[in-house]
């Protein structure tokens, strides 16, 4: 079946010159009365579909119905709006994805969100194009308060908690901004690991102490990961996994080697998940290194030796793909403050940590930290049991208390 999308009337592109049966219009519902009776009633050879909100992630869902029902052959489109959006669903669809489309769904979370309806939970969220999106949005949304954020970004940059009384200015609308209903749920997990095609070889949960960006609203905030408490519940760790290999399964190109870092909200206790977001790589945090210090891998190696000789994946042991730990490995990064800063503590007040570093010198001027990777502070250490991290995490919270600055340089 191929598949054509028309933003316009049937006159313009004389669509009743379609002579192939095995063609299906999509076209925005408000267009209706632009077709010919002839072609709405199916009598010339295209069928038609009309869609009430005629947008790519309606689209997605649409043809993923279509596909399930026989293969489709092609998705094009002559309106100008649409080329990139038929190029995207054509390389999804009939390619089976291409390394630039893979890319692009795991990067911008537009795609990202929109290649992903239907295949796992997520909030509901629209493309902010014009203000009529918002007012959209609100009208269907669940919830009163919502997540602005731009599509491209990362690290929070950008990103924004509104409710239905914000004014947003000009500068949202376009097409750089997207917006999504604001989840409730108070856990967040990340998952990172790899696959080659879409089966997954490594599988790590890490848990985010505190949700990223209510830590960066927070007086002497901080974001602490760590290995996650929900090993115990082996049900919830499978569930997690599963959804993890769906969007390997939809976003993956055949036989590549992908990195992934997954982000997940969490309710243990509904056994339910939804997704944050996701990126073709390695977590921060120093991710890496807590999955080594925890599990005896280092993911980095093993990435580098399967990108230099396909082969090398005969030597890994991989064992079960989802580990138990038996200790726990955390990373605890401090946000900065603005002023000078007049006192550092000594890193020797911390013997028991793997790793202390300062991003900070004394005499230096910063600014308060606007995203999670502006630290002041990075310390990575490993803990046997939870009373141990709990522990260890009062003793980091009372030594970033001894960073001073003032609002003066001090000679």
């Amino acid at each position: 079946m191929k598949i054509f999308l028309n933003k316009y009337s049937t006159r313009i592109f004389r669509l009743d010159y379609i002579y192939d049966e095995d063609f299906i219009i999509l076209a925005p519902k408000e267009r209706e009365n632009k077709y010919e009776k002839s072609i709405k009633e199916g009598l010339k050879k295209a069928k038609v579909l009309f869609l009430e909100d005629y947008t790519l992630p309606n689209l997605v869902s649409r043809i993923r119905i279509l596909s399930k029902k026989f293969p489709i052959e092609s998705v094009i489109t002559l309106s100008e709006e649409y080329i990139d959006w038929a190029g995207f669903l054509n390389d999804h669809f009939v390619e089976k994805n291409t390394k630039s489309v893979s890319n692009l769904m795991f990067k911008d979370k537009f795609y990202m969100r929109s290649f992903l309806m239907d295949i796992v939970a997520q909030p509901y969220f629209r493309l902010l194009e014009s203000e009529n999106d918002i007012k959209m949005f609100w009208e269907n949304s669940c919830t009163n308060t919502a997540i602005i954020k731009p599509r491209r970004g990362a690290a929070c940059i950008g990103v924004r908690k509104i409710d239905k009384e914000t004014v947003l200015d000009d500068s949202y609308f376009g097409d750089h901004f997207m917006i999504e209903e604001f989840v409730e749920l108070k856990s967040m997990i990340t998952c990172d690991g790899y696959a080659i095609g879409n089966s997954i070889k490594r599988f790590f949960v890490h848990d985010n102490v505190k949700l990223l960006l209510e830590s960066l609203n927070s007086t002497n905030g901080y974001y602490l990961l760590r290995t996650s408490r929900f090993y115990s519940d082996t049900d919830l760790i499978r569930l997690i996994f599963l959804e993890c290999e769906k969007i390997i399964k939809e976003f993956s190109v055949s036989g590549e080697l992908t990195p992934f870092h997954f982000e997940w909200f969490v309710d243990p206790y509904k056994g339910q998940v939804v997704l944050c977001e996701v990126g073709k790589r390695f977590g921060g945090g120093d991710i890496p290194d807590l999955i080594n210090d925890v599990y005896d891998v280092n993911i980095l190696k093993e990435y580098w030796q399967i990108m230099s000789s396909s082969n090398s994946i005969e030597n890994i042991d991989y064992g079960k793909t989802v580990k138990i730990p038996e200790k726990i490995a955390a990373t605890f990064a401090l946000y900065k403050q603005t002023g000078y800063v007049q006192i550092l503590p000594d890193a020797n007040e911390l013997p028991w940590a793997e790793s202390v570093y300062f991003t900070i010198n004394i005499g230096d001027y910063v600014k308060a930290s606007e995203n999670i990777v502006e630290n002041s502070l990075l310390v990575r250490f490993i803990c046997n049991n939870e009373k141990e991290f709990q522990e260890k995490t009062e003793q980091l919270e009372m030594f970033s208390e001894k960073i001073v600055y003032s609002r003066t340089q001090v000679k």
